[in-house]
């Protein structure tokens, strides 16, 4: 499946490709109705494409933008993260960024790739490996001991994926 950035990329040089044969912005938006549906971009956004390749402008990449670049989400500050989220689960998502010096959002989507989900406080990986699996049994067992009886009182719901505590 192409990303977003690939599907525009491609619709803004159709739309230099139509440009170039003289078919007009809205006629151009039309066709991308008839052929793709309401996948497409904007009437407002292919007159904008239009206009600036009628000026000359020949590059369908954006151009580059003052702000602050994305650059947060590479894969040292992914390794990072996970390390600190398999050090302790109990890290709250402002403490994260905090200890990453990153944004919310990236945060969002490094802990989305790396297939964790915040379940309650704690964050837990998606589907548990056999390594995992045997971990949080162990885990468990070690609370059970030290807490006895009273601790299955505070289980919420379990399954082989991952279990609420």
């Amino acid at each position: 499946m192409a990303s977003d950035m690939e599907v525009r990329l491609k619709q803004r040089c159709i739309i230099e490709l139509l440009h170039a044969e003289k078919i007009a912005s809205n006629e151009i938006h039309r066709r991308f109705l008839s052929v793709y549906g309401y996948q497409i971009v904007d009437a407002s956004t292919v007159k904008r494409w239009v206009a600036r390749f009628s000026r000359g402008d020949s590059d369908v990449k954006d151009k580059s933008r003052s702000g602050r670049p994305f650059t947060a989400v590479t894969p040292r500050n992914e390794k990072r993260l996970n390390q600190l989220i398999r050090a302790n689960r109990w890290f709250t998502t402002t403490v994260l960024a905090t200890e990453l010096n990153i944004g919310f959002s990236a945060l969002g989507t490094m802990v989305a790739t790396l297939y964790y989900r915040k379940v309650c406080a704690g964050l837990v990986p998606r589907m548990l490996t056999r390594e995992h699996r045997m971990q949080v049994c162990q885990d468990i067992l070690n609370q059970y001991d030290a807490e006895g009886d009273s601790f299955l009182d505070r289980i919420i719901a379990g399954d082989e994926t991952w279990c609420h505590l």
